[in-house]
């Protein structure tokens, strides 16, 4: 793991690479949009909700890093999907807002949403239920978080999450903290996984978007709040491999273009693949990231842009759903 020291924010231009990222969240809230003529379909399912409570620490804290979670303002509760279900109709039955039931959710895809699945709903009722038992995230390696603000003050942070255990780890999430120069959280902001799964010995950042960050803030530290083993022979994920790629990195170091073919290797047709694109800098901390996605090509090409350091590297990840 690099040594924990907090880096100086840095000012750069718009690139593409904006909308790239800004899309991850722009696709779910689409893809929710385009159902909203199902609001019947569930309209009179009965509404079940269970009390969450946040899962147990397990030495998930970077070297140095004593994280004070702030408590929440109201109680977060889990609701059961049913067939039928969406994330409009959810947050119409229970009169939320589409953007809070989304944000409580960053690692759920919207588009495959299945019976079972359970979401945190942020609500203030007093709904007793039974309690869930309290789940323990596998722990992890972290590397310091590194930010870059853009010309219109927005701020993009990314926490660097080391898959260095022997199972492989999926609905990552995090957070990552604003601090102020006499040691104030400021800001907490989610952070958000873009792919479900991180491999064993792989690494994966999660990002973390602040529109308008307080002007006072210092220093940032992070912290990963949930990473949980995949069970063994998971019927969700299908076995991929990349092969034949080529990473060509331009002469300045802020783009670098990625291609290559996928390889089903568990056999069946996958209905959504995804390639992340990680580009590093010299020391080795994240400079952007991009995401590709299809729903049955095996060939693929994208482009990686840098938030302001020249890349020296790029690392890519897989993912591949049946």
């Amino acid at each position: 793991m690099l040594p924990g020291y907090n880096r100086p924010m840095r000012i750069f231009g718009r690139h593409r690479w904006v909308d790239l990222i800004f899309g991850l969240v722009v696709l779910a809230l689409t893809a929710c949009s385009s159902q909203m003529d199902e609001a019947s379909a569930s309209s009179t399912a009965t509404i079940v909700l269970v009390p969450y409570q946040t899962a147990t620490m397990a030495d998930l804290l970077s070297p140095g890093d004593s994280v004070g979670l702030p408590l929440p303002t109201s109680t977060p509760y889990l609701y059961t999907v049913i067939p039928g279900d969406t994330f409009f109709t959810i947050a119409a039955r229970l009169e939320i807002s589409l953007d809070a039931l989304l944000a409580a959710n960053p690692n759920v895809d919207a588009r495959l949403l299945t019976p079972g699945t359970e979401l945190l709903i942020p609500t203030s009722g007093d709904l007793p239920a039974e309690i869930l038992p309290t789940p323990t995230p596998l722990p992890a390696e972290l590397n310091p978080v590194v930010c870059y603000a853009t010309a219109a003050n927005e701020l993009w942070c990314f926490l660097l999450v080391v898959n260095d255990g022997d199972r492989a780890m999926e609905n990552l999430s995090g957070l990552v903290q604003l601090i102020s120069a006499d040691g104030e959280v400021i800001a907490n902001v989610a952070a958000v996984a873009p792919l479900n799964v991180l491999p064993v010995g792989q690494a994966m950042p999660l990002v973390a978007f602040l529109k308008d960050p307080p002007a006072e803030w210092l220093s940032v530290r992070g912290q990963l709040l949930g990473a949980y083993a995949l069970a063994q022979g998971d019927e969700n994920y299908l076995d991929a491999e990349l092969r034949e790629t080529d990473i060509n990195i331009s002469e300045t170091g802020l783009t670098a273009q990625v291609m290559g073919e996928i390889d089903i290797t568990s056999g069946g047709q996958a209905s959504l693949i995804w390639v992340l694109a990680v580009a590093y800098d010299a020391n080795g901390e994240v400079a952007g990231i991009r995401r590709w996605e299809s729903e049955n090509e095996s060939a693929f090409y994208l482009t990686v842009y840098s938030l302001g350091p020249r890349i020296a590297e790029v690392q890519l990840l897989i993912e591949a759903r049946p």
